[in-house]
């Protein structure tokens, strides 16, 4: 135990941040070139996403720690008016609403800005407490509104994704299990609600009656028949309308059939650094500082746990969620925010060594 245990001890916060940023890089050239083995059309706008979320990471680097906590709740109320702006005035799309048109780029969704907005809002906020959290409702409420607001368009997987990583930073923060059981208890049963109401949302709750969805079929298929090595770059066969949402939420699985098991175990390893090393950046903050620790971990968690659930769904292990992979799937929503977490963690580690005092901010009492 102690042995792995090594591989989270903060040595250099500075390196340990840019080895995640180098990882994300990697992830996101992987997922280009195996976009534009997709298809050509595929890769134009990707790459367009692409450039501007890496123009968006650098920027995000460099602001300073005092202007994220002050941008904290302005940005919680900024994406509560977006999300109910789509609720209200958004196009239907596969009978959701869940977009925004955005010129040249594609669309916008809302509920990946929450992600961050929860993160950064609940780093902030943990921050400033001392000692335990006796009443985290009233500490968190704004965050239970913002899934509030992004569960009704339906989307039912990213509000099960938001209410996970708000109770597990404030798991982290201290806050009594049995105290965030019982929150859930209380969301359980709109939750049953949403879901009784939508047809597609029971189909992939029948997961767990052992009926796994078309789209799974298919994506095994595509990892069995990749075997160890692949069939080769843009000589799979899924992506000929087998296997639907190839590009976007199963696109593991077509890397898995074009570059095989190897293919699939370096994009592993590539998510693995991103977590070793950002749980290490977070660490390093938290002798010093404690928003610059809520904020590395939420970051490093949204990124990691994100991966975590759309491998999970594309190897059968989960039941269809709708979860894009971060960096590699088509879309320019996830790519930025993706980017924009992974910035936040630069962020911590580069504050951190810049100054003698680490980050600005409440520094950790001393039990």
């Amino acid at each position: 135990m102690k042995h792995w245990t090594r591989i989270f001890q903060p040595r250099s916060a500075r390196d340990d941040a840019y080895v995640v940023l180098a990882a994300a890089l990697g992830l996101v050239a992987f997922g280009l070139i195996c976009l534009y083995s997709l298809g050509e059309h595929l890769l134009v706008r990707q790459a367009l996403c692409a450039a501007f979320a890496v123009l968006c990471c650098m920027a995000v680097i460099r602001v300073p720690s005092e202007t994220l906590q002050k941008a904290a709740v302005p940005l919680v109320v900024l994406t509560g008016a977006l999300l109910l702006g789509c609720l209200l005035f958004a196009t239907p799309v596969a009978n959701t609403k869940r977009w925004f048109p955005v010129p040249f780029l594609g669309r916008f969704q809302p509920s990946e800005l929450a992600k961050l907005a929860i993160v950064i809002f609940l780093a902030h906020r943990l921050s400033l407490t001392r000692g335990r959290i006796e009443n985290p409702v009233q500490l968190s409420w704004p965050v239970w509104l913002l899934c509030l607001l992004v569960l009704p368009a339906p989307d039912f997987g990213t509000t099960i994704f938001l209410a996970t990583v708000a109770g597990t930073m404030m798991l982290i923060a201290g806050v009594r299990v049995g105290r965030l059981l019982g929150i859930s208890f209380v969301a359980a049963p709109l939750l049953f609600l949403v879901a009784s109401r939508f047809p597609y949302i029971q189909e992939r709750l029948r997961f767990f009656h052992g009926e796994k969805s078309y789209q799974q079929l298919q994506a095994e298929i595509a990892l069995g028949s990749g075997g160890l090595f692949g069939s080769g770059l843009g000589a799979g066969w899924q992506k000929h309308h087998y296997l639907p949402a190839g590009h976007t939420d199963f696109i593991l699985a077509n890397i898995g059939e074009e570059l095989g098991f190897l293919g699939v175990c370096i994009i592993i390893a590539l998510f693995l650094l991103i977590l070793i090393h950002g749980v290490r950046v977070a660490l390093a903050a938290a002798r010093k500082n404690r928003f610059g620790f809520h904020l590395a971990a939420g970051a490093t968690f949204v990124i990691v746990f994100q991966a975590l659930l759309n491998i999970a769904v594309a190897t059968g292990a989960a039941p269809t969620k709708g979860i894009s992979l971060p960096f590699l799937s088509q879309g320019g929503s996830n790519m930025v925010i993706s980017l924009l977490a992974v910035g936040l963690i630069v962020n911590v580690g580069r504050n951190l060594e810049s100054s003698p005092g680490g980050l600005a901010g409440t520094e950790f009492a001393q039990a």
